[in-house]
């Protein structure tokens, strides 16, 4: 006998986070950025009995679980995370949870509570509990990035320090701040010492320092540097860029913005009298901060 496709009701997509390991769809229990429970980089971690033999596992100092791995991000595609919205008595309602056949689905317009079975409150909003098959489920796909960028206010926070700092400092005194500080790795080659972003697990992580006794300035990437550009990544880094400028100007008012080649940089003067910037360019996003000696310098040049 043949199935007729109109009477055939496909279930959704489980919600959660999920994400293709060896070519093989993979339930994931959670994601993580490099740091953290001490895993130098990027990882998901899931039920070890899930994926394939085989894959690469990271372990940091957190105990372990015999039936869970945390494997690096790098060697999981697609990552996305499943969400439903169900439709009930005509109403479109968000899914916060799935168990046992059952949804408890979400809303926090009071027009939208109506009989028995609701609870929450106007702050918090109302949920109840209904069986799966007695509301319309849709299954809704939201891809993750495989690229990294600092949040806004960690950027901002970061350019905020900075200005903020005991001007004139040697390049020597700003490593040892920013390894205090940030946590920031110091290498040495042929004797002289490089600060390192470590912490955010970006792709480049150097910290670049300029001029020796004051310093003039020092640059950094605030996301990964995009191998191939995109679409995609295009949209993920004008997102990110767009995002660090509004935080920087609700903290330091309004941006100087102008766009040189193909970057687009918006700047504030600091009150100590050095510059802040960000920076967009096609395969990454930098910050800078050029100190008063630095930006006193620059005027002295004619710059």
């Amino acid at each position: 006998m043949v199935e007729d496709a109109a009477l055939r009701h496909e279930p959704p997509h489980p919600v959660g986070l999920f994400g293709r390991i060896s070519g093989r769809e993979v339930e994931l229990l959670s994601s993580g950025p490099a740091g953290a429970l001490g895993i130098r980089v990027a990882f998901v971690s899931a039920r070890r009995s899930d994926v394939p033999e085989g894959t690469p596992e990271v372990t940091g100092s957190a105990g372990a679980r015999d039936d869970v791995i945390c494997v690096p991000r790098s060697a999981v595609e697609d990552l996305v995370r499943w969400t439903w919205t169900a439709v009930l008595d005509g109403a479109e309602y968000g899914v916060q949870a799935v168990r046992d056949g059952r949804a408890a689905i979400v809303t926090r317009d009071s027009r939208l509570v109506w009989g028995d079975g609701w609870e929450g409150d106007a702050r918090d909003g109302w949920a109840r509990w209904v069986d799966v098959d007695d509301v319309e489920v849709t299954a809704h796909r939201h891809p993750i990035p495989p690229w990294k960028a600092m949040t806004p206010s960690e950027a901002c926070d970061v350019m905020g320090f900075w200005a903020d700092a005991s001007w004139p400092l040697t390049r020597d005194e700003v490593i040892a701040v920013g390894a205090e500080r940030f946590g920031w790795s110091v290498e040495v080659d042929r004797g002289v010492s490089y600060l390192m972003n470590t912490v955010s697990g970006f792709t480049i992580p150097d910290v670049s320092t300029i001029g020796e006794n004051p310093l003039s300035y020092l640059t950094l990437r605030i996301s990964d540097v995009i191998r191939e550009v995109t679409p995609a990544s295009t949209s993920f880094l004008g997102d990110a860029f767009t995002l660090a400028v509004r935080e920087g100007e609700r903290r330091w008012g309004p941006a100087a913005l102008r766009e040189v080649k193909e970057s687009r940089i918006a700047s504030w003067d600091a009150a100590s009298g050095g510059r802040i910037s960000f920076s967009s360019a096609p395969k990454s996003l930098a910050a800078r901060f050029e100190t008063p000696q630095g930006v006193a310098l620059e005027k002295r040049l004619g710059h």
